[in-house]
Formats: structure tokens, sequence, C-alpha cells
């Protein structure tokens, strides 16, 4: 009869042990899932986060290219209006060489209205 006893309480502790590992397993793995949820979730906001940095540097690269070409724009019309105004100043100084009436002219002084018109600190402000 105790043989039984130590049989039967064998066979109990056996089953309990197997329902130890079981229930161990069993959390385990819920642990595995909720990581696995936890990790899926994160990667898709780091793809997001991606995404937008992304569209966020290929907006930038637009607006450099953008201001670059605004920038070789301004320096072509910058360098036009330096040939034009040269052109026009070389014209201007051949004209006074060649004529002593246009010489004269332009050396007679400003009158002061216009002065102040183009000038409002030299010629006393308005």
């Amino acid at each position: 009869m105790q043989a039984k006893l130590i049989a039967l309480a064998l066979a109990v502790i056996a089953f309990m042990g197997l329902g130890l590992v079981a229930y161990h397993y069993k959390v385990t793995a819920r642990d595995a899932v909720a990581a696995k949820e936890a990790a899926e979730r994160s990667l898709n906001a780091a793809l997001a986060v991606n995404a937008d940095n992304e569209k966020t540097m290929t907006a930038l690269e637009n607006a450099r290219a953008r201001e670059s070409k605004l920038a070789a724009d301004l320096a072509d019309e910058v360098e036009a209006a330096n040939r034009t105004t040269l052109s026009v100043a070389k014209a201007l100084a051949d004209l006074r060489a060649q004529n002593a009436d246009v010489d004269a002219y332009l050396k007679q002084p400003v009158p002061e209205p216009l002065r102040r018109m183009y000038d409002p600190v030299a010629g006393g402000g308005r």
C-alpha cells in the first residue's frame, strides 16, 4: 500500500512538473508574442519617421537646387547690368571727349531740388 502511495505521489509530482513546464512555455510564448508586436510597432514607427525624413531631405535638396538656380540667374543679371553700365559709361566718356558742348553741360552743378530727390542724405534730407 505504501508503495502505491509513493507511486501515486511520484505520478502527481510528475504531472505537476509537466504542468509547470507547460505553464512556463505558455508564459514565455505570450511574452514573445508581445515582444514581437512591440517590435513591429517600433519598426512601423521607424519606417514612418524614415519616410518623413526622406521627404524632408528631398524638399531641402529641391530648395537648394532652386536657390542655386536663382543665385546663378541673379549673378547673370548683375553681370549684364555691369556690362551695360560699363558700355554706357564708355559711350558717355567718348561723347564727352568728342563733343565740348556735352562736356560743358555735364560739368554744370546739379540743381539742389534734383540733388535732394536722388540723394536725400547729401542734399539735406526731405
